[in-house]
């Protein structure tokens, strides 16, 4: 008789080989994504805790990234662009919000945009921070700062460097300093309205963190409209945003939950 398989004790998932336990590797086990994790060490990396020397070299790097594709993106931009800054599509979408612009589209434009700015952010961010050390959240308040702080010096960074023209002067409905690429609101809402939604829903109130995530960007998707309505920046300059601050504070989140932990004290 052929001998019978070990039984799979109850209540535990069947063993899945990846040729790697055995040290057999067929042309079976090449199709399984287990394998190539493993092989690459990306899962183990994934769930262990990074040491403190490992996170400050991967924040900086991360940084150096977004802030060299935002500027790649914008180069590149001025390749379409005509003299005035603009490329045909965003021609297209400013003529439209333009013409239909009314009262009361413009007034809802005007407190997006202020949601946005950093005379509503920071002060948030800054009370969020007290309210996370209060609560004894280091780690939560230093990732905050981080991906707040980070926005801010991201979008400044490519400003300068890319130098883009802001939409015509006849039709902004605000005044606006430095240049256009990326939109400075939506970089900054982006990043720093999704880590406030994280990092308090998670370590203050307890919530479901991705409804107030998803709450969070459709704020952000808001402010970044109005900008783009109020004639003071182009749709590239807003979806550039979007992708920087979502990008940085998606991967500020992934790194701050690699953190160690000081383990909880006893309560006396």
């Amino acid at each position: 008789m052929p001998p019978r398989s070990p039984q799979t004790p109850a209540g535990s998932s069947p063993h899945v080989d990846d040729g790697l336990t055995s040290g057999k590797i067929t042309h079976r086990h090449l199709w399984q994504p287990r394998t190539w994790g493993t092989l690459c060490g990306v899962g183990r990396l994934a769930r262990r805790t990074w040491s403190p020397a490992l996170l400050l070299i991967a924040v900086p790097v991360v940084f150096g990234l977004v802030l060299g594709c935002g500027v790649l993106a914008g180069d590149a931009l001025k390749q379409a662009e005509a003299p005035s800054g603009s490329t045909g599509f965003d021609s297209s979408i400013t003529s439209w919000m333009v013409s239909h612009r009314d009262g009361l589209l413009t007034a809802v434009a005007r407190v997006l945009s202020a949601i946005g700015s950093q005379k509503v952010l920071a002060p948030a961010a800054a009370a969020a921070a007290v309210l996370l050390l209060w609560r004894r959240r280091p780690v939560t308040t230093l990732t905050l700062a981080i991906a707040w702080g980070g926005a801010i010096l991201l979008y400044s960074l490519t400003k300068q460097a890319v130098l883009r023209p802001r939409p015509p002067a006849a039709i902004r409905l605000m005044h606006v300093s430095a240049s256009s690429f990326p939109s400075g609101h939506a970089t900054q809402s982006m990043a720093t309205l999704v880590a406030l939604a994280a990092l308090v829903a998670a370590a203050v109130v307890h919530a479901r963190t991705r409804a107030a995530v998803v709450i969070a960007v459709g704020i952000a998707a808001a402010v970044g409209w109005s900008r783009v309505y109020l004639g003071v920046h182009w749709a590239t300059d807003v979806i550039a945003g979007w992708l920087m601050g979502a990008t940085w504070v998606g991967s500020v989140l992934w790194l701050s939950r690699r953190a160690p932990r000081s383990p909880p004290t006893a309560a006396r």
